[in-house]
């Protein structure tokens, strides 16, 4: 056996990952952190003799601290909890040792005795003072083994449930921290989030972990039992086990624990089963780890006061208190933890949720994204504005002393021509001009030698007699106008709106108007086309949620009236004999079945989950297979080289692209045939959809009310795609779409 020893190093306690030890079937990774500094002393690396490696050691006075788990995960995290805490109150040098046990290999007899004995070889030259387990199973391990490999050391345990320590009688050397598990608040508080639940599904695998966990949930739920039912999906880690997942009704939440796999499930293990399972159905779990991205979320503890509150059992352990004195310590604080994006999700309102709980990963608003930079932009603007009205305002106070005026107004203009806002000032009497800004020619054509002297009607500046009333008014009647909006006519006429304010002001002992804008027509545009793009929006989910209304009460919710009659007339009224009877059973499964295709169908258009399960090509197959039946129309698909992989945000953007052209096609054009094409030319996806009915003038239709384009364009720019169109009227329509793949690799990589 090779071993990687810790080496000096010039920062004090410097951790080192030991490489992973192959010991018969077994594996064992250790990490062994040591203090480095002269004072401290020093671990050195003994040669290999006979298969077994020994730490030699010039140990100082200090502490040594062997942190074993059930479980690799939990090593960083603790260390990062604990270490520090420890050293700051334990003023003596600390050496920590980590090893972590396999998961669930720790289950068999024959592997805790072979990692016992390693564990004895590998720590014999060194003295403990302290073993810390986390997890029950690294606690087992540690109290059935401590005579074999280190006798007589107190154990302190963390990370082990209060069920945990029923039934057992702990040696002498034994104390810890006891958390509860919330198993019986996480399903509390799944159905308040979703009261209409009408079954709860435990997914779990076959360890001994899983079996007591299920025994567990029964438990709780039998306190629900009139509510909801319990559908246990219990099996091994796979593909199959999601499959049951997916079979499972609607109305259903899942209580997540299939306890991790590692070794025996390399393809598809425990997080590949979880990220499924979330994407199908809500899903809570009771042990946070098991509560990724996705999970709504459970109750928990507090687990950094856990391991802070072990941390402190440690070191009254090591500071020689007797762990046998020191009784367990009981950890009662529990915390609802939910996934802000999980509860968007499965439009769960945060209203429903229990005070004091805990929201993770919420969307940052606008404001906390640009904070710092809106804040700097308005001081900015602030105080250039207070800077000029502060000059304007001191030579007011000082327009007896020429020499004063004279330097004044030198310190004036310099700001005032250079100001990035429009400047001008007016004699308030008759309008006249006697000054602007270098702003003000360049943004509305005039030169200062054109304007000064002339009054604003001469230019023709204002294209609004109105606006140009009220702000003549309330200058004469306020003596200043607030954030006007008004349409000022540039030399060139090119028509734009400014945002003028005005005040009057003593210049020279002569009242003028000061007048401050700054242009804000792309502004303008901008805020008209995204309430014109809003209100389209709104429009098609109205006119959406109108069609499936519509479907739902005079078709579907018909028929199925019709359905009940005849069953209740054929109750009532049994026919005279069986092959009758047979014959009317056979008509109503006949409508029945014709029934749910069309309601598959529906659900269809709503969204197809052949997509997610067989990929773009057959989706997009069967979509104009389906659209052929029930529209009867000819379309002819084509595709080639479509890969299997494309992300799931590529393939619906190009499979809902597919579906607005061809309704359109099939509405519009006139025609009974059409040709759709699929494929990847030179490195792109391309999607095309023709028809040779009567055409439209494609400007025409983005520019109109329509949003079935705009929507397919801005779907394509979400995966830098691109959408062109080549139609005339009376000519046919060739709708092509076309992404990138290079994109696509970029978009997977990040």
């Amino acid at each position: 056996m090779n071993h990687t020893l810790a080496k000096q190093t010039s920062r004090p306690y410097k951790r080192y990952l030991l490489a992973p030890l192959l010991v018969s079937f077994s594996v064992c990774s250790i990490n062994a952190q040591a203090p480095s500094n002269s004072e401290a002393g020093r671990q050195v690396a003994a040669p290999t003799i006979n298969g077994e490696t020994h730490v030699v050691s010039e140990q100082p006075k200090g502490k040594n601290v062997l942190v074993l788990f059930s479980s690799v995960q939990y090593s960083q995290s603790l260390l990062d909890l604990i270490e520090p805490s420890i050293r700051a109150r334990l003023p003596v040098p600390i050496t920590f040792y980590d090893a972590y046990l396999e998961d669930p290999q720790v289950e068999e007899k024959s592997y805790r005795e072979s990692e016992a004995e390693t564990f004895r070889r590998r720590y014999a030259a060194v003295k403990l003072d302290l073993v810390i387990t986390a997890n029950p199973a690294a606690l087992l391990f540690a109290v059935e083994y401590r005579d074999k490999i280190f006798p007589g050391v107190p154990i302190v345990f963390t990370a082990v449930g209060e069920r945990d320590l029923d039934g057992h009688d702990w040696p002498q050397g034994v104390t810890g921290v006891a958390t509860p598990l919330g198993l019986r608040e996480t399903i509390d508080l799944a159905l308040r989030l979703q009261p209409d639940t009408s079954a709860v599904a435990v997914v779990t695998g076959t360890t001994t972990w899983d079996k007591r966990f299920l025994a567990m949930a029964h438990s709780e739920l039998v306190r629900h039992q009139d509510k909801v039912r319990e559908i246990d999906v219990v099996g091994l880690v796979n593909e199959q086990l999601l499959e049951r997942v997916a079979a499972l009704p609607a109305h259903t939440v899942v209580l997540f624990q299939a306890f991790p796999q590692f070794e025996n499930q390399p393809v598809f293990g425990t997080w590949e089963l979880l990220s499924a399972v979330e994407q199908r159905a809500p899903t809570y779990s009771a042990f946070p780890r098991l509560c990724t991205e996705g999970c709504i979320g459970g109750v928990y503890e507090d687990d950094p006061k856990e391991k802070l509150l072990m941390a402190d059992l440690a070191v009254r352990v090591l500071s020689g208190e007797r762990p046998e004195h020191i009784p367990i310590q009981h950890v009662t604080d529990l915390q609802a933890r939910v996934d802000w994006r999980a509860l968007q999700r499965w439009h769960i309102p945060e209203s429903a949720l229990p005070p004091g709980t805990v929201i993770l990963n919420r969307e940052l608003t606008l404001w906390d994204r640009g904070r710092k930079y809106f804040i700097v932009g308005s001081a900015l603007i602030i105080g250039q504005s207070l800077l000029i009205f502060g000059l304007f305002w001191q030579r007011s106070r000082k327009r007896k002393a020429e020499a004063e005026l004279i330097k004044s107004e030198e310190k004036f203009s310099k700001t005032f021509r250079h100001s990035p806002l429009v400047l001008a000032i007016s004699r308030t009497s008759d309008s006249r001009f006697i000054e602007v800004n270098e702003s003000f020619e360049e943004q509305v054509g005039w030169k200062r030698d054109e304007v000064v002297g002339r009054s604003a009607p001469e230019l023709n500046l204002w294209a609004d007699a109105g606006q140009r009333a009220t702000f003549v008014s309330e200058i004469q009647a306020n003596g200043s106008v607030p954030n006007l909006e008004a349409l000022i006519r540039r030399k060139d006429g090119a028509i734009r709106t400014f945002l003028v304010s005005a005040e009057v002001i003593d210049v020279a002992g002569q009242l003028c108007t000061l007048s401050v804008g700054t242009d804000i027509t792309e502004r303008k545009q901008a805020e008209e086309i995204l309430s014109s793009l809003s209100r389209r929006l709104i429009e098609a989910h109205e006119e959406e949620r109108t069609w499936i209304a519509r479907e739902l009460h005079d078709d579907i919710n018909q028929r199925i009236a019709l359905l009940t009659v005849k069953l209740s007339i054929l109750e009532e009224n049994p026919p005279s004999s069986r092959a009758i009877a047979r014959s009317r059973i056979e008509e109503i499964k006949t409508e029945l079945a014709t029934l749910g295709s069309e309601v598959q169908s529906l659900s269809h258009r709503l969204h197809s989950s052949k997509l997610d399960y067989l990929g773009l090509e057959n989706a997009a197959a069967a979509f104009c297979r389906e659209l052929s039946e029930r529209q009867n129309v000819e379309i002819e698909f084509d595709s080639d080289n479509i890969p299997s992989d494309l992300s799931k945000e590529i393939s619906l953007c190009v499979f809902r692209v597919l579906q607005e052209s061809l309704h359109n096609a099939v509405k519009y054009s006139g025609v009974p045939k059409f040709q759709v094409s699929l494929k990847v030319l030179s490195d792109d996806v391309e999607l095309s959809v023709h028809d040779s009915g009567v055409g439209f003038d494609p400007a025409k239709a983005i520019n109109g009310h329509g949003l079935g384009l705009t929507s397919m364009k801005e779907r394509l720019k979400l995966v830098h795609g691109q959408l062109s169109i080549d139609s005339k009227p009376g000519h046919g329509t060739t709708v092509h779409a076309r992404v990138p793949l290079k994109a696509i690799a970029a978009a997977a990589d990040v």
